[in-house]
């Protein structure tokens, strides 16, 4: 499993700058990183006059472009998806998934309160591991100062170590994410593992991705219901 921990915080409050060293030693160690950012008043990749806003805007969803090993996506998503489904659609490759925002997403969460007090909205939030702050704080996790980033990075660096090596099944159909039953979860990455385990050229391999288009037609029953 890829883990993906936020680090949240009023605005302004250094998440970007925590954040930044943080991965500044993640990297050192080799680990490859990912981050999503979360902006809540939307924002622009293109801009007129370029091939891709032209498609984009003659009405294309999803403009992707590709050049010299670099990728890049933009396009309408709705509703507009969580973190781990993010994870698992494009950011399947990684060893940990940062994200910046997202405060109310299910995923650990490090709080920025680098002007020593924590928000009071703190108190609701689901998932807290940590905080960051010149003084201790209210809240009862751990508690790291503005210039640990190395104590901080060795923490997340534990979630990798821990949860890096579970097996995860997610499905999508149409892009939203199934709920899947514990057994027949189970049954899925036995068998899934097991064919394709079996295939030449799978030794080795630690993620499989199966991509299967249906006809409009077919008529998929939803496992649980």
């Amino acid at each position: 499993m890829i883990p993906v921990i936020g680090f949240i915080g009023e605005k302004k409050s250094g998440k970007t700058a925590v954040l930044t060293e943080v991965i500044k030693v993640l990297a050192k160690k080799g680990r490859n990183l990912g981050v999503l950012k979360h902006t809540g008043h939307g924002f622009k990749l293109d801009h007129p006059g370029t091939d891709s806003y032209k498609l984009f805007h003659a009405g294309a969803r999803k403009v992707v472009l590709l050049g010299h090993g670099q990728i890049g996506f933009y396009g309408s998503e709705q509703p507009e998806p969580g973190p781990n489904q993010v994870r698992d659609l494009y950011l399947s490759d990684l060893d940990l998934v940062l994200v910046e925002g997202f405060k109310d997403a299910l995923i650990p969460k490090v709080l920025m309160a680098l002007k020593g007090q924590a928000p009071k909205w703190a108190d609701k939030i689901g998932g807290l591991i940590a905080v960051v702050s010149p003084k201790k704080t209210r809240l009862k996790v751990k508690h790291f100062k503005p210039g640990q980033a190395r104590e901080l990075a060795k923490l997340i660096d534990g979630y990798i170590k821990s949860l890096r090596p579970r097996r995860e099944l997610n499905i999508y159909l149409d892009g939203k994410k199934l709920s899947i039953k514990p057994f027949i979860k189970d049954f899925f990455l036995n068998s899934i593992a097991g064919m394709v385990g079996s295939l030449r050229g799978a030794q080795g391999a630690k993620r499989i991705q199966i991509t299967i288009q249906l006809p409009k037609a077919v008529s998929v029953p939803i496992p649980g219901e």
